[in-house]
């Protein structure tokens, strides 16, 4: 029995021994039982992984689907968009498109496969559609509602504006057809936060600016947006078929889009 007994306890010591160093180690115990004639020699050899040296952790399972999503690209990117605004609003509510510029910015995570891309982000758009003539966009102080008339008496008339700000989430989808060449196409969700009529002119020789806030901008549309890319920029259009302005405030009205992207 004592035997025994120092033969487990001499293995046990071994292996706890051999853990702490994390190395492949032969350990040999001799013990000596009741008479000077009977030896015991206890062999015992301990395996070890051995110290890890990378840095890393090493999982003893696996991620499901982990080295099939690492196949695919994942990119951020950052596009500018000016474009002219196009609009089917009627006199005198008619806007000059030639002066009506819009201005965007988004920055889009994309994932590729193959040669199919899937974007999506956050993004920012300054629109602004220039009144035609030489009347001016009014906001009523009573009712809010927006009306046109005239300038004053002896004012050089320079420029009457309406300006919407917008955030933006586009949901695009991309097909890169041959050496940089393909197209893109998807909805714009827009948040439009800010809106404001701007009007410029001249007084006695002085230049002069009335500004109206909060003029009545609907919350939340949707625009349906293609691209055709050009290997080194593209040019883009862009549908709004929802009204951009409250319909309590100001005539109906739809937009159309066309510009570059850089």
């Amino acid at each position: 029995m004592k035997k025994i007994f120092a033969a487990f306890f001499a293995f046990a010591l071994g292996a706890l021994a051999c853990s702490a160093q994390n190395l492949d180690t032969l350990i040999v115990v001799k013990t000596t039982g009741v008479s000077d004639t009977t030896q015991t020699t206890v062999l015992a050899r301990v395996d070890t992984l051995g110290p890890v040296s990378d840095g890393r952790v090493h999982l003893d399972f696996d991620i499901p689907f982990y080295k099939k999503i690492k196949r695919y690209a994942h990119d951020l990117v950052g596009s500018f968009y000016v474009g002219s605004n196009i609009t089917d609003s009627k006199a005198p509510f008619d806007f000059s498109p030639q002066n009506s510029m819009e201005f965007a910015f988004y920055m889009l995570d994309s994932k590729t496969f193959g040669r199919n891309t899937f974007s999506w982000g956050p993004g920012f758009t300054w629109r602004n559609f220039a009144l035609t003539g030489s009347n001016q966009m009014r906001k009523d102080d009573t009712d809010g509602s927006i009306g046109i008339g005239g300038y004053l008496d002896g004012a050089t008339p320079k420029v009457s504006k309406l300006r919407v700000f917008s955030i933006n989430i586009p949901m695009l989808y991309s097909c890169d057809i041959s050496n940089g060449f393909g197209f893109t196409v998807g909805p714009v969700v827009s948040f439009n936060a800010g809106s404001s009529i701007v009007n410029k002119y001249i007084m006695n020789g002085e230049k002069m600016k009335d500004k109206y806030k909060n003029v009545h901008c609907n919350i939340v549309t949707v625009d349906a947006m293609v691209q055709l890319h050009l290997k080194h920029f593209s040019l883009y259009a862009k549908y709004s078929p929802m009204n951009l302005m409250d319909k309590n405030y100001w005539p109906e009205f739809q937009t159309w889009t066309v510009g570059i992207t850089l």
